[in-house]
C-alpha cells in the first residue's frame, strides 16, 4: 500500500483556523448590515404608506362631512325609550 506523508505544522493550522473564522464572521456581519438596512428601508416605507392613506382617510372624511345633510332629526334618549315602552306594550295588547 501506498501511503502519503505529509506534516502540518500546528501553528499554521491554528493560523488558518483563525484567519478563516475571521473572514466568515466578516462575511456574515456585512450580510447582516444589508438585511438591516433593507428592514429600516421597508419600514419607512411602510410608515409613509400609512400616513398618506391617513392623510387620504381624513381628506375623505371632510369631504363627507361638507356634503352630509345636518337637517336629520336628532332624537333624545327619553323620548326613544317611552316610544320603545309603548311599542312593547302594544305588541303584547295585541297578542292578548
Amino acid at each position: 500500500m501506498f501511503s502519503i506523508e505529509f506534516s502540518v505544522n500546528i501553528l499554521v493550522l491554528a493560523m488558518a483556523l483563525l484567519v478563516a473564522g475571521f473572514i466568515g464572521y466578516a462575511l456574515r456581519s456585512r450580510q447582516l448590515r444589508k438585511k438591516q438596512f433593507k428592514i429600516v428601508e421597508l419600514r419607512k416605507e411602510m410608515v409613509d404608506s400609512h400616513a398618506y392613506i391617513l392623510q387620504l382617510q381624513k381628506e375623505y372624511v371632510d369631504l363627507q362631512s361638507k356634503f352630509t345633510d345636518h337637517k336629520t332629526p336628532v332624537l333624545g334618549i327619553k323620548n326613544a325609550t317611552k316610544d320603545h315602552d309603548n311599542q312593547n306594550l302594544e305588541v303584547l295588547d295585541s297578542a292578548i
